[in-house]
């Protein structure tokens, strides 16, 4: 009676690892499919988008070539991602299709993924890379664009693979049908306590990513790029 009870529960063990793995295999294939035609829609919509006025450049500020920003406050604090439970299969589901007003582009870590405006109701880390609420787009002079999204395995953790970069390595950024092309030029990282502080050259246009340190809870780190 004991070992076939103890072949029951392996037998429930092994059948309920293989449900979730295909679980989140079918999850990660359909964000996939999404992300292809949501770049699709994008490039369509980018090609009507001509003439489209250009946003006018602030002049560059006196303050010192590097000092620290201010302490931005995270509207959603970047946290490893969660586990994310699965709904009902009885209960209806809706595709979203999402309006992206540019692109990230990383191809040492084969990174392309949109982003969308940052006063969207979507523009948030469970669902998107964030776009945070005080940056300026990459047609800001001087100004800088900060992008926050999750680290870990699941479907929406698009910098999972930031940990690979290193300094001088290419990042890219398409908005309004313009590529624009900046190098990494510092890594470090910062207290996880819903506050970042991004340390920049004011004089450069610039773009941040911020994510979640790998393997380690207590700290996220920050990569300073600088447009070329």
């Amino acid at each position: 009676m004991k070992n076939n009870a103890k072949i029951t529960i392996s037998v429930l063990v092994i059948f309920i690892g293989i449900c979730i793995l295909s679980s989140t295999y079918f999850n990660t294939k359909k964000h996939e499919v999404f992300d292809d035609m949501n770049k699709l829609y994008y490039e369509q919509i980018v090609k009507l988008d001509t003439d489209v006025e250009e946003i006018e450049t602030p002049d560059v500020v006196d303050d010192p070539v590097i000092i620290d920003e201010p302490i931005i406050e995270v509207d959603t604090p970047i946290i490893d991602t969660p586990v994310v439970k699965e709904e009902p299969t009885t209960k209806p589901t809706t595709t979203i299709s999402y309006s992206y007003i540019g692109y990230l582009k990383i191809p040492k870590i084969n990174l392309e993924h949109g982003f969308l405006d940052k006063n969207s109701k979507y523009n948030v880390v469970s669902r998107n890379i964030l776009v945070h609420a005080s940056s300026d787009y990459p047609d800001v002079k001087n100004g800088n664009l900060i992008l926050a999204s999750h680290s870990g395995t699941s479907s929406i953790s698009y910098f999972k693979n930031l940990y690979k970069l290193s300094i001088n390595d290419d990042v890219y950024v398409n908005y309004k049908n313009k590529e624009y092309h900046y190098k990494i030029t510092k890594i470090y990282k910062d207290k996880k306590d819903g506050q970042v502080a991004v340390r920049r050259d004011y004089n450069k246009t610039t773009l941040t990513l911020i994510t979640c340190t790998k393997n380690d809870k207590t700290t996220q780190t920050v990569y300073i790029c600088e447009l070329v």
